[in-house]
């Protein structure tokens, strides 16, 4: 292994455990909050797009550290993305059913009397 290859492994090592601690306070926290309602869906997507464009550059370029680097951050991507879906399919059943409870008709439980009323001649 020449110099040029350890210094980039160095690197891509450095890389590695720089984002399994850059990744693991939001994944703590979006567990924890249940919350990601901060996070743009644009920025999840372009994110997972991106990580997983560079796990294709590792597989060409033959580079397991950076593919390890790059399904980090799809798993902490695609983390946070869960909840983001989960969070929105939440609140999309929420708002069906209240709009669904609005609608209910509130006489709809009363008792209907019928009177019938005659006339003789």
């Amino acid at each position: 292994m020449n110099t040029t290859n350890i210094y980039k492994s160095s690197i891509l090592i450095v890389c590695n455990v720089i984002n399994v601690i850059y990744h693991l306070p939001q994944i703590v926290k979006t567990y924890r909050t249940k919350s990601v309602k901060d996070f743009d869906s644009w920025y999840l997507f372009l994110g997972n797009l991106h990580s997983i464009s560079w796990v294709l550059y590792g597989i060409e370029d033959r580079n397991a550290l950076m593919i390890f680097n790059s399904c980090v951050s799809i798993f902490s991507i695609s983390f946070v993305s869960y909840y983001k879906i989960h969070s929105y399919i939440v609140e999309r059943y929420n708002i069906k059913n209240i709009k669904n409870e609005k609608n209910v008709d509130p006489d709809i439980n009363k008792t209907i009397k019928l009177v019938a009323v005659t006339c003789h001649s």
